[in-house]
């Protein structure tokens, strides 16, 4: 009985490694102090959207600078975003597609703020500028985005504002403009 008792005793004492949580649980950590350019409000000329992704995220507008694409020349779109509600780990993709159907897509997948900002370290009621560049070609752009993880998996499209949904979790937002 005394042999159980210490064997007991020793086995409590025995320390156990610590347990990282499952990668799925962890949260990014940032620096908030360092986003002071990315935790803005939108302008107010910015294109009104209103648009939700999975009720988490919602999409208030856009502003492309300048106000319309010079064919050839480097744009900048930033895309305003309001988190309602926690989110996990999602990318941001961006297609522009030629709007006459006769030019190829750009590609914009990213991480946001260009990677400084990951939505699971977004918190409710952060107010997110998410700013890319892009060459644009001769025509008008179609403006898709939505959110993304690995393979096909996309968040789902819970409203679509102003902006239409493709039926695929991809919002149509809105035409960028060429300057004649």
């Amino acid at each position: 009985m005394r042999a159980l008792a210490l064997a007991l005793i020793c086995t409590a004492c025995i320390e156990r490694p610590f347990e990282e949580p499952p990668l799925a649980q962890a949260r990014a950590q940032v620096d908030r102090g360092t986003l002071r350019d990315v935790l803005v409000p939108p302008p107010g000329d910015a294109t009104v959207v209103g648009a939700a992704f999975g009720n988490a995220a919602e999409l208030l507008g856009y502003k492309l600078e300048p106000p319309q694409i010079v064919p050839g020349q480097r744009a900048k779109l930033t895309l305003y975003w309001r988190c309602r509600a926690e989110l996990e780990r999602w990318h941001i993709f961006v297609h522009l597609d030629d709007a006459t159907g006769t030019g190829a897509r750009v590609h914009a997948e990213h991480d946001p703020a260009g990677g400084r900002f990951p939505t699971d370290a977004w918190k409710v009621g952060d107010l997110i500028a998410d700013s890319f560049s892009f060459v644009a070609g001769p025509n008008p752009l179609l403006l898709f985005v939505g959110f993304y993880t690995e393979g096909e998996n996309r968040l789902a499209l819970t409203a679509a504002g102003r902006g239409r949904d493709d039926g695929n979790n991809r919002l149509l937002a809105g035409v960028l403009p060429t300057a004649r």
